[in-house]
């Protein structure tokens, strides 16, 4: 009788979804059969690939085993990204929305509703003003205008400039000595009703403002009774040449929608791995409050499932840039794609039925296993300037390493 032992890491399911990622590999006889299928217990762990992209502009065929042949168009090398046409067909695009609408949507990035009007206790202006204050870079006890942005941005979502900061701080009467920086003392007097109140003023008339703009929801792929669904996935593990069981272990399908100015800032699908001690994948919804583990996407497929008239491209600021200056890239805003989508070097125009294709990850040398981010792999949706759009993401993920 076999004696088996466990491998078991758990992978981020993002902010609706939640699930363990649990392998279980025997190594004392060839005959076994692990949970991974059609893996024999004493094999190998199954390890991660990429394929060749040769050279930009490099087009390949792809042949799936029901007959179908479609082409793998090299768009950049860094990130590795394709574009895929006809991927899809119409009827599997439409069928796609419609489980979606069936669903239901849900904004996907809100701003905390104001639950109440009344004036925080001295105990919580404390507590509210530590926050803010914890966002102090530099440590000087105060927090400057390009601080308080970027809490906005991380904390809420918003996406505004340093002078719009200035302004608001002005106007809300926070900047009480006018030297643009905010200090423990005078966030303590400040009236953070009237800031509550100005920052959902800012996403109800502003939506540009907003890191995202959207609705989404969740569709489950793997042991679908859905047969488009469960086709679809086979297709992935076909065209990505990948073992099964990463595919199969990964996130639900996530179908978004986006109206007229819908939009998601350029960012990253997946997390750095410059710390070996958050080289665990998340398994909290959406990470949680936990700083210690990583978001682990090793390739993204997105699925156009509409035409969109105009607008609504999908944009990689930074596609095979010789040199990312990523200070610079921030202090120009140029991650604001409602301002600067057509500055980037990659601009993918939606079309029903095209798939677009890219790696977020290298694959480490070492362990076969998710390496360090490609931070070339930045990108993000540009605003829907006539009708609507709607995309499906399929996040393949995979371990940093296999642990015991």
């Amino acid at each position: 009788m076999c004696q088996p032992w466990l491998v078991i890491f758990t992978l981020f399911v993002s902010a609706n979804w939640q699930g363990v990622f649990i392998l279980a590999f025997d190594g004392s006889r060839e005959t076994e059969t692990c949970s991974a299928p059609n893996q024999p217990c004493n094999a190998p762990y199954p390890k991660l690939r990429r394929l060749n992209g040769v050279q930009v502009g490099h087009v390949q065929n792809v042949t799936f085993t029901d007959g179908r042949i479609r082409q793998l168009i090299t768009k950049s090398l860094r990130p590795l990204l394709f574009e895929i046409p006809n991927f899809l067909s119409a009827e599997e695009c439409e069928h796609i929305i419609n489980l979606a609408g069936k669903m239901g949507l849900y904004e996907s990035t809100t701003l905390p509703e104001i639950e109440d009007q009344k004036a925080s206790t001295e105990v919580e202006l404390k507590e509210d003003c530590e926050e803010l204050l914890a966002a102090d870079e530099n440590n000087d006890g105060k927090i400057s205008s390009s601080e308080v942005r970027k809490y906005l941005n991380e904390t809420d979502g918003i996406l505004v400039t340093v002078q719009e900061i200035d302004l608001m701080l002005r106007e809300i009467n926070f900047d009480k000595d006018g030297d643009g920086e905010i200090s423990l003392t005078e966030c303590m007097k400040g009236d953070h009703v009237v800031l509550d109140q100005y920052m959902k003023k800012l996403e109800n008339n502003h939506p540009r403002y907003r890191t995202r703009l959207s609705q989404q929801t969740w569709l489950t792929m793997t042991g679908s009774k859905d047969a488009v669904l469960r086709d679809i996935q086979e297709r992935v593990i076909q065209l990505t040449k990948l073992p099964r069981i990463f595919v199969e272990r990964s996130e639900e399908l996530q179908v978004v929608q986006y109206g007229i100015h819908g939009h998601y800032h350029a960012h990253y699908d997946s997390s750095r791995d410059n710390n070996a001690s958050i080289r665990i994948c998340c398994r909290n919804a959406g990470g949680g409050n936990d700083t210690n583990c990583s978001l682990c996407r090793f390739l993204t497929i997105l699925y156009y499932l509409n035409d969109v008239p105009r607008g609504g491209e999908t944009a990689f600021p930074v596609a095979d840039e010789e040199i990312f200056n990523q200070t610079e890239f921030h202090e120009k805003d140029l991650s604001n794609l409602s301002t600067h989508c057509y500055d980037a070097n990659i601009v993918v125009r939606p079309t029903r039925g095209t798939a677009i294709m890219w790696y977020n990850h290298v694959v480490d040398n070492v362990t076969g296993l998710l390496g360090t981010q490609d931070e070339r792999s930045l990108h993000g949706g540009c605003d829907v300037l006539e009708g609507h759009k709607w995309i499906a993401n399929n996040w393949i993920n995979a371990p940093f390493k296999w642990t015991d």
